[in-house]
């Protein structure tokens, strides 16, 4: 089609509309006989997406990385969100704070009253002001625990285990789980979605899994142990959230695991099969044969692994966390995040 009909469609102006081809946002050939721009319905679409994500305050990197991964779509909004929030904030502390200058400070006489005023006066919310938790962190905890089993079109008992999944994780996002929402906000959206892309394979990985594949899935399970026990730096880091991220999120997802095994069957084998291959490495570890492993082990842990309560699922976090949402930042930049939570 072409750009007048794309015009009607959309309800951009042809300076947007070209605007946004010289941005890569979309891409449509150009019309070797006539030189002009042929529109697909894709190109519609994209261009309706952006206007209204425009709409909402987004920036185009931030749209760009939606249409080409719609399934980060979730994490823009929410970021967005946040930024929205922190905005609000400031503008209601600086409305509060005017009002009482101007009252108290009806006539300015001088650069000296004024300054001394102002010395008693915070145009900035406080830091614990601007992390409210509140159903949408809920709900994107919860999508980032489960997206990989979001995949599917669900019934209406799905949905009504969804809601309760849902419902119990806001039940628990301003308690155990709040570092663990607030530690989401504090990454990108990218970094997000490229651990969620590893995890996804991951899992298609032990889903897949027979029990004739027990054992050698176990050997790996080992060598990865191994391979962290060996790296102080992730060990380091490992030490630096377990208390307040790590367990609390292992722990909450055992609680949810029977609705979510009832949610998606690909769950079920996953949990299934996941538990059952670490709770066949404890059982070698708790053995002669596997003494040296324990003992290396338990060092790199320092008492921080909780194979008992968690369903043995702790010894994959560690077998994978050097691919995991955990190992995103430094030892120093985990030390910043836990020291601004107040």
């Amino acid at each position: 089609m072409r750009i007048q009909e794309v015009m009607e469609k959309t309800g951009l102006s042809r300076r947007t509309i070209h605007y946004y081809i010289d941005q890569k946002m979309i891409i449509p050939p150009v019309n070797e006989g006539n030189g002009y721009h042929d529109f697909t319905e894709e190109d519609v679409q994209k261009l309706f997406i952006i206007r209204k994500l425009r709409e909402a305050g987004l920036s185009l990197a931030d749209i760009r990385a939606i249409l080409c991964k719609p399934r980060t779509t979730p994490f823009y909004l929410h970021k967005q969100l946040n930024e929205l929030q922190a905005q609000m904030l400031t503008i209601q502390k600086t409305i509060s704070e005017m009002d009482r200058l101007t009252g108290q400070l009806p006539v300015c006489q001088s650069l000296d009253q004024l300054a001394g005023m102002l010395e008693e006066t915070n145009f900035r919310p406080d830091a614990s002001s601007r992390f409210p938790i509140e159903s949408r962190d809920a709900r994107l905890l919860a999508q980032y625990l489960w997206m990989a089993y979001l995949d599917t079109p669900v019934t209406e008992y799905q949905q009504f285990l969804w809601q309760k999944i849902t419902q119990h994780t806001m039940e628990h996002a301003g308690t155990d789980l709040k570092t663990m929402s607030r530690y989401l906000q504090f990454i990108s959206p990218e970094q997000i979605d490229a651990t969620n892309i590893n995890q996804y394979l991951r899992n298609q990985k032990i889903i897949a899994l027979t029990e004739a594949d027990y054992p050698a899935f176990v050997e790996e399970l080992k060598t990865s142990l191994l391979a962290f026990a060996s790296d102080p730096v992730q060990q380091e880091k490992w030490h630096l959230l377990y208390q307040p991220v790590i367990h609390p999120t292992a722990l909450f997802c055992v609680s949810v695991s029977g609705w979510m095994r009832e949610f998606h069957p690909a769950y079920r084998r996953y949990y299934e099969n996941t538990h059952t291959c670490c709770r066949l490495l404890k059982d070698f570890m708790d053995s002669p044969e596997g003494a040296a492993l324990n003992a290396t082990l338990n060092k790199a842990f320092n008492g921080n692994c909780d194979v008992r309560t968690g369903y043995y699922g702790e010894l994959e976090v560690a077998a994978t966390f050097h691919k995991s949402i955990y190992a995103l930042l430094s030892p120093e930049q985990i030390r910043e995040f836990l020291g601004g939570l107040g």
